[in-house]
């Protein structure tokens, strides 16, 4: 970035951080969801953890659910064999390599055999222990994983998404509390976000390049609503950004031993995550005035880093929106069918 970026308040970064530990009851929850018969989800990542529970949440309420994972697992179809819904699972979705992206788009149409879709939670997510990681792109893996796939994935989905074909339109990025502590110009390094350019030894910590793909998560929310406003408009779209809450899932499953066990004793139970990213895509509360909000632990709306917040307003999301776009140009010319 070239111009002043605003500056922000440790006291608060701090106050929210902690807040991250006492959240906000859990009020939405599957009792409240609406009627979902033939409605059509796409989850990414669902195979264990948050996403898995959200797509067994939406099968229990009889909704269609395309999933999208590395290794198939069914067994939520098992568990309620009276649902009247659908799961469509297509596997090998690795955001790792870009190259894999476009297959997995057509794999989508063909399950959809024509339904509109109703709901996309880009749930997928690297939380590595490690800085080390590089995808076969040559970007850090957790910023091609969290930030560049979701966003090509939603490319190719476009011209499936954004059609007045059904009532119910939602789309949200997941994020997470780790952006809080991270690069100070919108939690963004903006010079070399990939780093493509930095040798393996000297790129920072493995937490400030996941709490960058999670600053990048919440700008895109709201770059998605603004680039899109007209076709949002008469839809009644809504995109937001969310923040699942501080949970014991398969994300740390890369993490040590100690780690593990302090996050046993302090973290939250992984269904609360699907408790916030339901409430992002099915709470009444939410309307198209909230284009861009930040969804908070268990089921609420608040502001980000204060920096990141203002960068919701003056442009920035899109800038960073831009930047992706031209990282993954190159990916968007391979054949979708």
């Amino acid at each position: 970035m070239t111009e002043p970026t605003p500056s922000y308040s440790y006291c608060q970064v701090t106050k929210d951080i902690l807040q991250g530990f006492r959240p906000v009851e859990a009020k939405f929850l599957p009792k409240d969801y609406p009627a979902l018969s033939n409605k059509t989800a796409i989850v990414t990542g669902c195979n264990t953890g948050i996403g898995f529970g959200v797509m067994r949440l939406l099968y229990e309420k009889n909704r269609n659910v395309i999933g999208e994972v590395k290794r198939p697992n069914k067994k939520v179809l098992q568990e309620f064999p009276l649902s009247k819904g659908s799961i469509s699972i297509i596997g090998n979705c690795d955001f790792s390599d870009l190259e894999n992206i476009p297959k997995v788009a057509l794999e989508i149409k063909n399950a959809l055999s024509g339904r509109p879709i109703n709901l996309i939670i880009h749930n997928a997510g690297l939380m590595s222990s490690s800085n080390n990681g590089t995808s076969k792109q040559g970007y850090k893996a957790m910023f091609q994983t969290n930030v560049m796939g979701p966003q090509l994935l939603q490319y190719f989905l476009d011209p499936l998404f954004l059609k007045q074909d059904d009532d119910l339109k939602r789309i949200g990025w997941v994020s997470s509390g780790a952006h809080l502590l991270r690069f100070p110009e919108y939690g963004i390094n903006w010079e070399d976000p990939g780093f493509t350019k930095v040798l393996v030894t000297k790129r920072p910590s493995a937490n400030k390049l996941y709490g960058q793909s999670k600053a990048s998560n919440i700008l895109q929310a709201k770059a998605y609503a603004t680039k899109n406003r007209e076709i949002f408009d008469k839809m009644g779209c809504i995109s937001v950004s969310v923040y699942p809450g501080n949970l014991k899932t398969y994300l740390q499953r890369y993490w040590g031993w100690l780690r593990r066990k302090t996050i046993g004793e302090l973290f939250f139970d992984g269904k609360y995550g699907a408790y916030t990213e339901l409430y992002a895509a099915l709470s009444p509360e939410l309307t198209v005035k909230d284009q861009g909000s930040y969804v908070v632990p268990f089921g609420a709306v608040a502001p980000p880093r204060s920096d990141v917040a203002k960068g919701l307003l003056n442009g920035t999301d899109l800038k960073f929106w831009d930047m992706v776009d031209n990282m993954i140009e190159l990916y968007k010319e391979i054949a979708y069918i």
